[in-house]
């Protein structure tokens, strides 16, 4: 392999996206995305070459040889492979830009392909739902440095999408439609109008569902909807079975169960087992630290 000045321009220009410090250098080759660069060999390729590190790795490996540790061999894979990534250095670097590191930015290459750059740029909330330990935030802060208008429709839509995993992970499988509103209004700072424009787009794609019961409108992400609905279903057919479970002589059974390990059950205990015995589904309730297995400060109802 030699350096090729027919390419002058393509190495220039791909020169021009990669890192320019020589901590950022060593960073970017010892990410693991090529085979065999750790830390310690990253740092030697770059004390050596400096300015030329990235030439080098691309067209010139007898030089890259005599860089201790790298063999003749060696040296001809690692620049091949540097080659071979072109598309995936491109990516690497660009989404670093934004604090998205490139082991992210390998799973990006991998979903969205050779283009993935012009395709973020055009819509950057694609990345929500590829990359890890990122949230909306953070991407949603990258759009706006990219000039991303507040109003972009993909924005809209996943900051209805972001409120409603944030209620999830309260506990919470759906959003009162004016509470959800008003979060991400705030949230993005739109009008009210654009969200509930998005969220009529969001139900008919299908990412989305708006139920109603109590007198309000509430909104699910359709994945947490369609849970709801197959427990629901389990639920039911729970209730038209047999019971089972049911033990025969209860009151004797637990008499004598009571006596052989020295048990002595409240009468809140006793009630819940029996309605336990009595029914296919019971519900036992109770706050943080009341041991609902063993305490009296239980809530009970069967359905």
């Amino acid at each position: 392999m030699h350096r090729d000045y027919g390419e002058q321009f393509k190495i220039e220009t791909f020169e021009k996206i990669m890192p320019k410090t020589a901590a950022g250098l060593i960073n970017y080759l010892a990410s693991g995305i090529i085979k065999g660069i750790g830390p310690a060999t990253a740092k030697r390729i770059v004390k050596k070459f400096g300015e030329e590190t990235l030439m080098v790795m691309k067209t010139e490996p007898d030089r890259l040889a005599t860089v201790k540790g790298i063999s003749k061999d060696r040296a001809i894979e690692i620049c091949e492979e540097f080659v071979q990534k072109w598309d995936l250095w491109e990516i690497v670097t660009f989404l670093e830009n934004y604090g998205i590191g490139a082991k992210n930015a390998q799973k990006v290459y991998q979903e969205l392909g050779p283009t993935a750059i012009r395709i973020i740029e055009s819509n950057p909330y694609v990345l929500i739902d590829i990359v890890y330990n990122v949230d909306f935030k953070q991407i949603d802060k990258m759009a706006m440095q990219m000039g991303i208008e507040s109003n972009f429709k993909a924005r809209i839509e996943a900051g209805i999408k972001y409120a409603l995993v944030t209620a999830s992970n309260n506990g919470n499988s759906c959003v009162v439609k004016e509470n959800l509103i008003q979060y991400v209004k705030e949230l993005l700072q739109v009008e009210s109008d654009v969200v509930e424009n998005e969220l009529i787009n969001c139900r008919v794609n299908g990412i989305i569902v708006i139920d109603e019961f109590e007198d309000q409108e509430w909104v699910f992400l359709k994945s947490f909807y369609k849970v709801e609905e197959n427990i629901s279903k389990k639920i039911e057919k729970m209730l038209s079975e047999p019971n089972y479970k049911k033990v025969k002589e209860f009151d004797k059974y637990l008499k004598e169960t009571e006596k052989e390990n020295t048990l002595k059950l409240s009468e809140m205990q006793l009630k819940a087992i029996e309605t336990v015995n009595e029914n296919n589904i019971t519900i036992i309730t109770g706050g943080p630290g009341t041991r609902k297995d063993n305490n009296n400060k239980i809530h009970y109802r069967n359905i």
